[in-house]
C-alpha cells in the first residue's frame, strides 16, 4: 500500500489544483478526476523544496517513458478479453478477517493473562492486514462497479479501523503510483517527508533487508503519523466511527464499564489499536521494503518486486496475494483476489514480467528474497 498509515496518511490538497487525469490514467488506476488535484499538488511540494520538476500525469523530465506511457505499452502484450476478464470487479470475499480479529478479542477478554494478550495480537494484526488489502482493493475500485459502493464499503468496515477513510486514502496512494520512484512519490521519494526513513534522509548504505529494517522502523517521525492516522484530516468521522464500535463491543465484553447504560468495549479499543501501533506498523514497514527498497528507481518493473507466494510468511505479512506487487503496479485494476491467476499466465506468456524482480523463495533457492544485496546500483557511490 503506501504511506506512513498502515493505510496512507494523506496530504493537505491545494484547492487551487484543477488538473485533471486523462482517460488512460482513470483507466489504468481507477482514480477519478478529483484525485489529479493530490498528485499535482504532491509533486508541487517536492518541487518547491528543489527535489526536482514537477510531472504532470503521463509526462516525463528525463526523455525516458512514463509510468503511463510503461503501462500501456505492457498491456499490448496482453489480449483485451483477458484484460477485461482480469479487471472486473469481485466484491470483497473474505469473512475471515473480521473473524480473525473477534477471535482475538474474545480470546483474551474470556482467558486475559500475557499469553492469550500475545496471541490476540498477532490474529487482530493478521485481520489487520487484510483490512488493509481489501481497503487498498477499494480505493483502487476493484471491490465493485460502483466508486460509491467501493467508498461506502471502505468508511464502513475497512479504512476507518485503520484511521483513515477512502477520500484520504485514494488521494494519497494516487501519487505513489503516478510518481513511481522519483522525488515526488510520497512513499519512496528522495528527501520527502513523508517517505521511508532512509528516503527521506538519503541513506543508502544499508546492504539487507533486515538492516533496513531496524533503521526504518525506528522512526519516529513514521511512528507518529502512523499512530495518528489522517485523525487531523477526518476528526468527525474517525472518532464517531470508533466511538461507535466502542460501543458495540461493550456488548461482547463481560463487567464492562458503562457510561449512562451504554457499555464501553474499552478493552478492544486497547487491544486493536495496541497492535495497529507496533505489529502491524512493523509489517508495514517491512512490506515497504520488500516492495520498492534497494532497487533502481528507473521503470516500474525495475522498481518493484514480486515476493514469494504461498507459505504461511506470506500469507501473514501479504495476505490477499498482496505478495505480487510489481503486478499491481503494472495492472492496478486487477482486484487482489485475480493476481495469482494472473500471475501464473504473465510468468508463462510476458518474458519481460517472467524476468522481472520475482522470488519464488525467502531463505533459500537460486535467488533468496532475503539474501539479496540492496542499492548495489548506487553502492560504489555510497562507498565514495
Amino acid at each position: 500500500m503506501s504511506s506512513r498509515t498502515e493505510l496512507t496518511r494523506a496530504h493537505p490538497l491545494s484547492p487551487h489544483h484543477s488538473a485533471k487525469f486523462t482517460p488512460a490514467s482513470r483507466k489504468y488506476f481507477g482514480h477519478a478526476d478529483a484525485d489529479a488535484r493530490h498528485v499535482q499538488d504532491a509533486g508541487r511540494r517536492a518541487s518547491h523544496r528543489g527535489e526536482g520538476p514537477l510531472l504532470q500525469s503521463g509526462e516525463s523530465s528525463s526523455g525516458k517513458p512514463s509510468v503511463l506511457e510503461q503501462l500501456k505499452d505492457f498491456r499490448s502484450n496482453i489480449p483485451k478479453d483477458k484484460l477485461t476478464e482480469w479487471e472486473r470487479p469481485t466484491g470483497p470475499r473474505s469473512i475471515m478477517i473480521g473473524t480473525t480479529i473477534l477471535a482475538g478479542h474474545q480470546m483474551y477478554i474470556w482467558e486475559p493473562s500475557v499469553a492469550t494478550f500475545l496471541t490476540a495480537m498477532v490474529l487482530m494484526a493478521w485481520g489487520q492486514r487484510g483490512l488493509s488489502n481489501l481497503a487498498h482493493d477499494a480505493i483502487h475500485r476493484n471491490l465493485t462497479r460502483s466508486k460509491k459502493l467501493n467508498d461506502t464499503l471502505a468508511d464502513a468496515f475497512l479504512a476507518s479501523p485503520l484511521m483513515s477513510t477512502a477520500y484520504l486514502q485514494r488521494q494519497a496512494h494516487t501519487a505513489h503510483h503516478h510518481y513511481l520512484g522519483t522525488e515526488n512519490d510520497p512513499d519512496h521519494g528522495l528527501h520527502n517527508d513523508t517517505s521511508l526513513k532512509h528516503y527521506r534522509n538519503g541513506r543508502f548504505d544499508h546492504t539487507s533487508m533486515f538492516s533496513l529494517f531496524f533503521y526504518d522502523a525506528f522512526d519516529h517521525v513514521a511512528f507518529f503519523q502512523n499512530v495518528i492516522g489522517s485523525l487531523p484530516e477526518a476528526p468527525f468521522h474517525l472518532m464517531s466511527w470508533w466511538t461507535i464500535m466502542t460501543v458495540l463491543m461493550g456488548f461482547l465484553e463481560p463487567n464492562a464499564p458503562s457510561v449512562f447504560g451504554v457499555p464501553i468495549g474499552w478493552r478492544f479499543f486497547v487491544l486493536f489499536h495496541a497492535t495497529r501501533c507496533t505489529i502491524t506498523y512493523c509489517c508495514y514497514i517491512f512490506r515497504e521494503i520488500i516492495d520498492h527498497s534497494g532497487l533502481p528507481s528507473t521503470s516500474v518493473l525495475e522498481f518493484t518486486r514480486t515476493s514469494p507466494c504461498c507459505n504461511l510468511f506470506q500469507k501473514f505479512l501479504q495476505p490477499h496475494d498482496d505478495n505480487y506487487h510489481l503486478l499491481h503496479h503494472l495492472l492496478p485494476r486487477v482486484p487482489m483476489s485475480k493476481l495469482h491467476e494472473c500471475h501464473l499466465w504473465l510468468v508463462d506468456n510476458v518474458p519481460v514480467y517472467e524476468q522481472a524482480n520475482r522470488y519464488t523463495s525467502y531463505f533459500s533457492g537460486e535467488s533468496p528474497l532475503f539474501a539479496e544485496s540492496l542499492h548495489r546500483h548506487i553502492m560504489p557511490a555510497v562507498a565514495q
